[in-house]
């Protein structure tokens, strides 16, 4: 059914644009908990009002995209990603993700999915995974002077996989493994990238495996992350199971799978960023390839080394979500994303509250120095309010039907392992210093009747994240109208383009954490022109076309609309059912600039899902609309 209204609405690109401000949920909302568990991880009528802000916009903007992969496995993390995508100085690319297409929920195939572009196409989408025994959670990167690797962890209690190949692109893979040390009893989710003027040099952090997947403790921590490094290409290893600097049990109680990653190395610099709710947002820099290390900590938790059976909060905490990233620009300074929410531990064991519309991306670079401590409460230096006004945060939902208000009070809010309304971000800095960001946000107007889904948004900063220009909703196309959006992993190399690539599939939510049955979902790789986005190329005339969502809907009679032209145009409004079959044309005439209300007289029709869709000249916007 999707199919055949795809086929029917093949609609060309347009962009939407609507004066915005950042929106604050009432308190009856803001305060609603949730209850959970800090369990192990797996391997595996709201309506809210909104100041406007002329300065501040959000677009349509479609980027080319291709579909690279499928997978019914659904969990590419738990919170930030890994290293999955990599442009190669000659305009090659290779993108990895964790990938099961057999027998779910065992999936004995799971595996590293493996992709390449080799300057002109992609290739095939892939129906076997690069190891040769099940594995999870790839990172890739380039290897040697034309070469590449992937580096995974094997399923269970074991060590890493390592495949290599001296060719990009083409050749048997070289399977070899990074073992257990004595006394450990597992690895899980690493992370890996590659430095030095051949790409020889690897440095990989890995997690001890946690209690609660099978290990033990590691020096006291229930979690530890140690640094491994070797600079002949991953033969041997003259760094292994370095603990970093002021990282060990006396300062932190265990590290979270997932609340960390690299950004790629400049030169001899490299960085990681490490985050969660329960300790500090923390900065690990080497500028002399891994030798020596110099921490930062971006902010400072309120609870130092929380444990579980002991810390309890006095007040509710703004604190990270555990999903963030780090790139660094040419001079090496380092840029960090992170995504908020907020958390209470009120009593002894693993249960805590958290506020799953805790909403905002907040962005820090070293230039900025470290947050400094509320004095009023310092539960809340993270406290989003704050961060807006200090310049800090640089995402959050948008309204965008043009009504003044952000409305996802109707439906359930599907969250991902306590992440919430907007998350998962990544950042590329290109070498004129501008920043990118794309991040996934529950979205108002796109539901599947239970849950809004989530989509992608992206942003930039043309000056090194001293200002920050319009929001662009990269996946509001027809061909995305139900889907749900989600773990995006942005190149940290760029051209004209910027690159990432995404997951997506037809409902929210997870098969794996039994949200709804499996599916298959498709790996996307995107491309995203800068001057578009930066706004330097070409004046996009059609920014000032405005298509607000009908109302009342649902609708039984009549309902009506507005729309705001920047010149006088033909309009036609044309109405689809949900088979994609035209049921209504209404040929508006030559319309002057300005405002203008439109009616649709719905009465006749039966009850269900409707899309009106726009004309304006050469542009075109769709809305979907319910008639009872």
């Amino acid at each position: 059914m999707k199919k055949m209204l795809l086929m029917s609405l093949a609609l060309s690109a347009m962009l939407i644009v609507q004066a915005q401000e950042r929106f604050s949920f009432p308190k009856h909302i803001a305060n609603v908990a949730v209850q959970t568990t800090e369990a192990a991880m797996q391997d595996g009528n709201i309506i809210v009002e909104q100041e406007v802000n002329p300065t501040v916009k959000s677009f349509f903007l479609p980027p080319e995209e291709h579909e690279i992969g499928e997978s019914w496995y659904d969990l590419q993390t738990n919170r930030s990603i890994q290293s999955r995508l990599y442009m190669h100085d000659d305009g090659t690319m290779g993108a990895v993700w964790t990938q099961g297409l057999q027998s779910p929920p065992a999936f004995p195939d799971r595996g590293t999915g493996y992709n390449y572009f080799d300057g002109s196409s992609w290739g095939p989408k892939p129906t076997d995974r690069v190891e040769t025994v099940r594995t999870g959670w790839p990172s890739y990167a380039p290897l040697g002077p034309d070469g590449e690797i992937v580096i995974a962890h094997i399923s269970g209690t074991a060590g890493l996989v390592i495949n290599t190949r001296p060719t990009k692109g083409t050749g048997a893979w070289t399977e070899t493994s990074l073992d257990l040390p004595a006394g450990i009893t597992g690895f899980l989710w690493p992370r890996m990238i590659t430095s030095g003027e051949d790409n020889n040099t690897v440095h990989v952090v890995v997690l001890t495996a946690p209690v609660g997947n099978g290990g033990t403790l590691y020096e006291g921590q229930d979690g530890a992350l140690l640094y491994y490094r070797s600079t002949d290409g991953a033969q041997t290893w003259d760094i292994q199971e370095q603990q970093f600097p002021d990282l060990g049990v006396d300062f932190y109680s265990g590290i979270t799978a997932d609340t960390y990653g690299w950004a790629d190395a400049v030169g001899n610099t490299i960085a990681l960023g490490i985050g969660n709710p329960w300790h500090d947002l923390i900065l690990l820099k080497s500028d002399d390839n891994g030798e020596t290390w110099t921490k930062t900590t971006v902010w400072e938790h309120v609870y130092p080394n929380f444990d579980w059976e002991t810390t309890i909060t006095t007040d509710t905490l703004w604190t990270v979500d555990g999903s963030m990233n780090v790139a660094l620009d040419q001079s090496g300074q380092a840029h960090m994303v992170f995504a908020l929410t907020r958390v209470a531990h009120t009593e002894p064991g693993t249960s805590f509250s958290y506020w799953p519309y805790t909403d905002g991306i907040a962005y820090w670079n070293e230039s900025m120095g470290p947050f400094e401590t509320n004095p009023t409460n310092p539960h809340w230096t993270l406290h989003a309010d704050l961060l807006f006004e200090s310049g800090h945060l640089v995402g959050w939902s948008q309204d965008v039907d043009g009504d003044g208000e952000v409305s996802i009070f109707d439906l359930e809010l599907q969250v991902y392992r306590t992440l919430g309304v907007s998350t998962m971000p990544a950042i590329h800095v290109d070498d004129m210093n501008s920043i990118f960001l794309v991040y996934s946000v529950t979205t108002e107007t796109f539901d599947d009747g239970t849950f809004y889904y989530k989509k992608l948004w992206a942003r930039s900063s043309p000056d090194g994240g001293t200002t920050w220009g319009d929001f662009y909703h990269v996946t509001d196309d027809i061909m995305h109208m139900f889907d749900e959006c989600i773990y995006p992993a942005i190149a940290h190399q760029s051209d004209d383009y910027i690159y990432y690539h995404y997951q997506a599939d037809e409902t929210p939510g997870l098969g794996l954490d039994d949200d709804h049955p499996y599916q298959l979902n498709r790996m996307v790789l995107a491309k995203l022109a800068k001057d578009d986005i930066l706004g330097t190329g070409n004046d996009i005339s059609i920014q000032r076309f405005v298509v607000t969502q009908n109302y009342p809907n649902p609708v039984k009679g009549v309902t009506q609309f507005e729309i705001e032209l920047e010149n006088r145009t033909q309009v036609n409004v044309e109405v689809y059912n949900l088979m994609g079959q035209k049921v209504m044309t209404s040929n508006r005439g030559q319309m002057n600039s300005g405002q203008h209300r439109i009616q649709l007289d719905m009465s006749n029709f039966a009850p269900g899902l409707y899309f009106y869709t726009v004309n304006a000249g050469s542009h075109i916007v769709t809305r979907k609309m319910i008639v009872e």
